[in-house]
This record gives C-alpha cells, sequence and structure tokens, in this order.
C-alpha cells in the first residue's frame, strides 16, 4: 500500500501492538476498514496493516470476501503486485497483512493534472504484466483504476497493482458484493458488468486500464457524469471518447488505442492487457496505429446474457442501503437505459368487483413489497417482486433487481416500509389502474435509531388472469 498518510482519526494509536504488529500511523480509512502503517512483527520491515472494520466484519458475507481476498492475493507473486504476508483474526477484527509501497498512486498524481504520455504509457506497461500474470493464474483485478495504482519513491518510481478486493478467481462461482466507494469505480467499469453478464473475463479489466490510460493522458474522466446512471448509461450507449479531442496535442495513435481498448463488445477489444500496453508504445510514435478509430456501439440486449435457469445469482451483503433508495433512485434513468422486448400482459379477464379499492390494495401491498428488502432471503424477494410484475415492469425488472444489488452496496443504511397511502384512477373498462402510492419508510444505519421518510411512488397496476399486477414501477431519484 502507498504510504501517504491521511488526516483521519485513528482507531489504533500510535505504538500500539495489533496482532503483533506495532502500529506507527494510519495511512488511509474507507467504507471497509482501515491501513495502518506497522512494524512486522517477525522482520526488520514495514507492512501495511489492513482492518476491516467491526461493524462490517459481523458480516458472515463480507467476512468470507475478505478472507477469500487474502488467499487470492497470496497465489499471486510479481514484481507489480502488492504481496500480502500474513492474515488471521484479532480482538474480532480481520487484518490483513501487505508490502508496504513508500510512495504515492496514481489517482494522487492526477489530482495535479494529466501524466506524461511516455510516463502514462509505461505505467500502463507494468500494470498491464500484473494483470496478465494474474489472469494466467486465472485471477481477475476487477478493480483496476488510478487509486489502485501504486508508484514507489525513488528513480525507476516501480508501479505496483493493489487491493485485489474485488477480484475473483475465474474457477469460483459464488459472487460476494462490496461495500464502499463503488462510484469511483464505475468510473472504469466494463459494460458488460452493468449487463450481469455471466461470461466477464480479462477483457474487462482491458477496459478498465483503457479508462485508466485515457485519464492519465487527458487528465479527464472517459465520462465525466453527474450521476451513478448517466455515467452507467454512458459506459452501455456513449461514444468512446477520443484522447486528441479532449487534448489535440496527444499524437492521434491513441485514439485507436483508446478506442479499441474501450470498445462496448469485448470481442472487439484487444485480447490481454499486453496487447493493449503495445499498441500505446507504437502510438507514442506512430500516428497511424492499425485499430479503429470508431467502433461499433452495440445495444443493451447485445451485451445483456441470454436468460439461464442456472444464472448466477449476485449475493448481496446485510450492511447495504434499502432497496426503496436503490430502486427508487435507478428505475426511473434505467427507463432510459433498457430496451426490454415488448411484452404484453396476458387475457384481462372481467374485471373484479370494486376494482378501484381491490387496485389501490395490490399497489399499496406491491410498493411495499419492493420498498422492504429482505436482507435474510434476498433471491426469495426478488421472486416475489418478479411474480408481482408484468409487461414493461416485468422486463425491466429482470435486469433492475439484480443491478440494485450493486448499487444499493455503497450505502450501510438499511430501510423498510412502514405505511402506505394509494389513489387509483381506473380505465373506462376497469382493468387498468394508474396508482399514486404516498409510502412511509424507516431508515437506519447499524447502531442508530430509525428515521423517517416519505417516497412518491406511480405505477400502473393491470387486471391479469385473475390478479393485480404491476406493469409499469417508477418513482422520483432519491439521493443515498
Amino acid at each position: 500500500m502507498a504510504g501517504t498518510a491521511v488526516g483521519v482519526n485513528s482507531g489504533l494509536e500510535p505504538g500500539r501492538i495489533f496482532a503483533g504488529y506495532r502500529i506507527e500511523r494510519l495511512l488511509g480509512a474507507g467504507g471497509m476498514g482501515e491501513v495502518y502503517l506497522a512494524r512486522d512483527r517477525d522482520l526488520p520491515r514495514p507492512v501495511a496493516l489492513k482492518l476491516l472494520n467491526p461493524v462490517v466484519g459481523d458480516d458472515r458475507d463480507l467476512r468470507a470476501r475478505f478472507l477469500r481476498e487474502t488467499d487470492t492475493v497470496a497465489r499471486l507473486s510479481h514484481p507489480n503486485i502488492v504481496a500480502v504476508h500474513a492474515r488471521g483474526e484479532e480482538e474480532n477484527r480481520l487484518w490483513m497483512a501487505m508490502q508496504y509501497v513508500e510512495g504515492t498512486d496514481v489517482a494522487a498524481v492526477l489530482a495535479r493534472g494529466p501524466i506524461r504520455p511516455d510516463h502514462a504509457v509505461r505505467i500502463t506497461e507494468e500494470t498491464a504484466r500484473a494483470l496478465d500474470y494474474a489472469h494466467t493464474a486465472g485471477i481477475l483485478h476487477r478493480d483496476v483504476k488510478p487509486a489502485n495504482i501504486l508508484l514507489a519513491w525513488g528513480d525507476q518510481q516501480q508501479v505496483f497493482l493493489s487491493d485485489f478486493g474485488i477480484a475473483k478467481a475465474l474457477d469460483r462461482s459464488d459472487g460476494l458484493t462490496r461495500t464502499g466507494e463503488l462510484y469511483a469505480s464505475f468510473h472504469y467499469a466494463a459494460p458488460e458488468y452493468f449487463g450481469m453478464r455471466t461470461d466477464i473475463d480479462r477483457r474487462a479489466d482491458v477496459y478498465s486500464l483503457g479508462c485508466t490510460l485515457y485519464y492519465m493522458l487527458t487528465g479527464q474522466l472517459p465520462y465525466p457524469a453527474a450521476s451513478t446512471g448517466a455515467l452507467i448509461n454512458a459506459h452501455l450507449n456513449a461514444a468512446v471518447p477520443l484522447p486528441s479531442a479532449a487534448d489535440p496535442r496527444l499524437p492521434r495513435g491513441f485514439d485507436g488505442v483508446i478506442a479499441k481498448a474501450m470498445a462496448k463488445n469485448p470481442d472487439e477489444r484487444f485480447a490481454g492487457c499486453g496487447e493493449l500496453a503495445q499498441a500505446a508504445r507504437r502510438a507514442l510514435t506512430d500516428t497511424a496505429v492499425t485499430v479503429p478509430a470508431v467502433l461499433p456501439v452495440p445495444s443493451v440486449a447485445q451485451l445483456a446474457p441470454a436468460p439461464s435457469r442456472n444464472r448466477r445469482r449476485f449475493v448481496l451483503v446485510p450492511a447495504v442501503a434499502a432497496v426503496a433508495l436503490a430502486v427508487f433512485g435507478t428505475v426511473a434513468w434505467f427507463t432510459g437505459i433498457l430496451r426490454p422486448a415488448e411484452a404484453g400482459p396476458g387475457s384481462p379477464g372481467p374485471p373484479p368487483a370494486d376494482a378501484k379499492a381491490a387496485a389501490e390494495q395490490a399497489a399499496c401491498e406491491y410498493s411495499s413489497l419492493v420498498g422492504t428488502y429482505d436482507y435474510a432471503d434476498p433471491a426469495g424477494w426478488e421472486q416475489k417482486v418478479q411474480a408481482g410484475a408484468t409487461g414493461q415492469w416485468k422486463n425491466q425488472a429482470e435486469t433492475v433487481l439484480p443491478m440494485a444489488r450493486v448499487l444499493i452496496s455503497a450505502d450501510p443504511e438499511r430501510s423498510r416500509v412502514d405505511t402506505a397511502t394509494c389513489v387509483a384512477t381506473m380505465s373506462a373498462d376497469e382493468t387498468r389502474a394508474e396508482v399514486q402510492v404516498q409510502l412511509n419508510t424507516l431508515n437506519a444505519e447499524p447502531g442508530a435509531a430509525e428515521t423517517a421518510k416519505e417516497l412518491s411512488v406511480s405505477t400502473v397496476m393491470e387486471f391479469v388472469d385473475g390478479r393485480w399486477l404491476c406493469s409499469v414501477f417508477n418513482a422520483p431519484f432519491m439521493p443515498g
């Protein structure tokens, strides 16, 4: 880990002994825990000691992810990868001792402006060596970004790739998500992540490295969106940015390199990170690098995986935001992102007696279901939400619900619906109802008192095969 102290109050005071390591100072803190500079307990060397937060560590899934992280990185031995020395548990806190890198990271350098092209290419080359080595070992990094690329002080300024915190062994099928700082990672995430594809491979890391190279060359994010929804939409649909458009002084050969590295379709990218680095090296002097400058943008349907009964579910950790914040905050813009196939409801059948009251009751019950996430049985909750959907919303929910699991993992707040009030406007045949729903929710972070919030939701309920089902589910944006 890079040796740059931060002004955060440390939970462990300097001089304290923890798990045999003598704490010197806090290096950094994030959603999952803290990293300290410490003295090794056995050898005369400094180490970066990473501790999982006590509240986070109480979660079984996150503890498993933390332990898997250490197992994953411990398999890797490469001069450009931060090494893991040891791991354990002390005072009910999981810890991991890692190689300490005295230096900075690429994100800190970029805070002062773009990086000189030849330096940017060298950083890309060394990062690519680390990634290609990990890929050969069957491991994806999954979070390649400037903050995870460390630069050691010294004449050579050696490059280290750090934080395989969401790395995924290619031979594993379980999915453990993480908390904290997801929005920052989304700036470099390949489109296939948002399509929840099950065949994600090394080309996703190629995409992220391409985004990072673009940022180093231009000093600008490839997609500087103002919201998570706009950012995801840009990765899925926006044209690949050209470095020369951001800075005309850059060799135009970089345009083709970035276009191929950040192609929406993985099949059109470089096959590996080393190929990307080689093309970037050529682009320094050769303005006619033979890769296309512009690539076609596929539709979301092309990016999404084919339906499968064995489709892997993403496991959502309990310490997350309520699904109300995720779904209510994302459904509106997902409507513009997704292009679901047309799917009309089944036979409406005759309207029920007192159709208005029945539609209002169904809308209140369904909105309460969506707004009260089942942390104990997320798969069961998702099945219930799908079972109550039809038409447009049913198609959207298939993509929105798994993606919401990823988005809401950035917030520890939990939420549940306390009360719901519904007012319906009926169609002439009383088989369709536009329903305005007012939800009162109770929200709290772990250990804190609940606070009340009001949410206004609009739904369309349709009477299909003797049941009122939701065909449209919309809500205004809710800040997380």
